[in-house]
């Protein structure tokens, strides 16, 4: 045979190649498609909501963190003959002398039985019971005051006052925070795995599927990598397709609850958020995180389908 019957032996064989598109080797089938990407979409959504969530915690663990530090209590416990009144009036004067203390409030008996109704029940049946006096001291956590040396002084002057510096809510604070993001962080790469696994099995399923397809085209001169380049073609669309939908849902979940903290104001006290707007600060990263989680499985799709196709190639022809 010439080189020149040889070229034209090759370009008749490559247009032929050339008249099948992608659908032409991985022949479509309905119902396998919309299972895998349903199968990727809820993958997708548990995987971009996990992660949502991880930022959104973590942003209010830092709000209750800061507010924990940037507050001390002061308690005073009733005793036989003592003027409790009296007391608190001289622990607020000393407490608004130290420097790094920048507001005092003392709390009235009834402003203190109403934080207990939720707990204890109508403030009228809370009467008789000797309930400590206190005092909220907001300090500056940029330049805070010597607390040992605020707790003694009191301890001092005025016996039976007790001083919290929410040293220990800080700390279970920040255990619990590091906790659910390594939780959260093995079970993204639970989500993932499963997703790749899928992705594995549908690829081999497609494969055995168009098996004769794919040796007629192995057999007229497609390599692997062309093979390969068309399965991973097929599944990044179908990942796409499903990590879009997963994502969408996500923020529209996470929209959702943006907007039911922003409208409560006994949400956002609970977030640590106060009157700012509880996604202002963690809005955008959790929007790239989604979006990030969505092209990740996407590009897991393409690079696990174009995996498995050349392991698979060896057995199938």
């Amino acid at each position: 045979m010439s080189s020149t019957d040889f070229h034209n032996q090759r370009s008749v064989w490559q247009s032929f190649l050339n008249r099948f598109s992608t659908d032409s080797l991985v022949a479509p089938d309905p119902l396998t498609d919309r299972t895998l990407v349903a199968v990727i979409f809820i993958l997708t959504f548990i995987a971009a909501l996990t992660a949502g969530l991880v930022l959104f915690g973590s942003a209010a663990t830092a709000r209750w963190q800061v507010l924990l530090s940037s507050e001390v209590t002061v308690q005073l416990r009733p005793q036989p003959g003592r003027a409790i009144d009296a007391d608190l009036n001289r622990a607020a004067e000393y407490l608004k002398q130290v420097q790094g203390v920048t507001k005092v409030r003392v709390y009235s008996q009834d402003e203190t039985l109403r934080m207990l109704e939720p707990w204890l029940g109508p403030a009228s049946s809370l009467g008789g019971l000797s309930i400590p006096r206190m005092i909220a001291v907001e300090i500056n956590p940029d330049a805070p005051p010597d607390i040992q040396a605020v707790t003694q002084q009191l301890a001092k002057d005025i016996p039976g006052t007790v001083v919290d510096d929410h040293r220990s809510w800080t700390k279970r604070l920040t255990k619990l925070g590091n906790t659910l993001v390594v939780a959260s962080a093995l079970g993204l790469i639970l989500v993932l795995a499963a997703t790749a696994l899928a992705i594995v099995f549908a690829t081999r399923g497609a494969m055995v599927g168009n098996r004769e397809i794919v040796e007629v085209f192995y057999f007229m001169g497609a390599d692997d990598r062309y093979i390969a380049r068309v399965f991973q073609r097929h599944f990044f669309s179908l990942g796409l397709r499903g990590g879009i939908l997963g994502a969408c849902l996500a923020l529209i979940i996470l929209g959702a609850l943006r907007f039911m903290i922003a409208g409560s104001d006994g949400l956002k006290d609970i977030f640590g958020f106060g009157a700012a707007d509880p996604l202002s600060s963690v809005g955008v990263a959790i929007i790239i995180a989604i979006v990030a989680v969505a092209l990740f499985v996407s590009f897991l799709a393409s690079v696990v389908s174009r995996f498995t196709v050349h392991s698979t190639l060896s057995r199938l022809v």
